[in-house]
């Protein structure tokens, strides 16, 4: 019998910074095949809310396999506030079990706790990123991704939900256009 393996989402803390360092060499190799040029002191520098935030996945035994970076922004268009996931990875061995989305719920939460009301993201040449993104999200051809209005919403209200539940109930694309 299979079991399923739990996973906690959750901020980035300071004490993070080795595991993070690790997922963001591997992420980077595998998106752009190039070291990570970052630094330990510079991640702890910038993050955890100077520049950008982070969310994280753990495994029960508290290893860290996937991270999504973040950071506030506005939309001058709407006047509207709300936030921008600038990176995002899965270890490949976690790929498939949700973890993505949970981590992008997780952020539009926080985004929300801050009086944002949109989240937007960009898929890069990942087709797998691209297709979840797409079940829920308008995206332009540029592959840029936006979820607003009661899209939005319905992201947070999923947030800590059983990932069979989530997978029911996200929005539809066109709630991104009710208020």
């Amino acid at each position: 019998m299979l079991t399923q393996m739990q996973y906690q989402i959750r901020s980035a803390m300071p004490e993070d910074i080795p595991d993070l360092e690790k997922l963001l060499t591997a992420f980077m190799q595998e998106t752009f095949q190039r070291p990570w040029g970052g630094t330990s002191q510079k991640l702890a520098q910038d993050g955890f809310g100077a520049e950008f935030q982070m969310a994280v996945a753990e495994t029960e035994s508290q290893q860290l396999i996937a991270f999504a970076v973040w950071q506030s922004s506005y939309d001058l268009h709407h006047c509207l506030k709300g936030g921008e996931i600038m990176d995002m990875f899965v270890e490949s061995a976690h790929r498939g079990r949700g973890l993505a989305i949970q981590l992008i719920m997780a952020i539009a939460s926080q985004i929300q706790q801050q009086g944002g009301v949109y989240i937007r993201g960009q898929a890069v040449e990942n087709p797998s990123v691209q297709r979840l993104y797409q079940r829920f999200a308008h995206c332009f051809p540029t592959v840029e991704c936006y979820v607003s209005g009661r899209a939005f919403r319905q992201l947070t209200e999923l947030s800590g939900k059983e990932i069979r539940d989530v997978v029911r109930n996200l929005p539809k694309p066109a709630w991104n256009y009710e208020p």
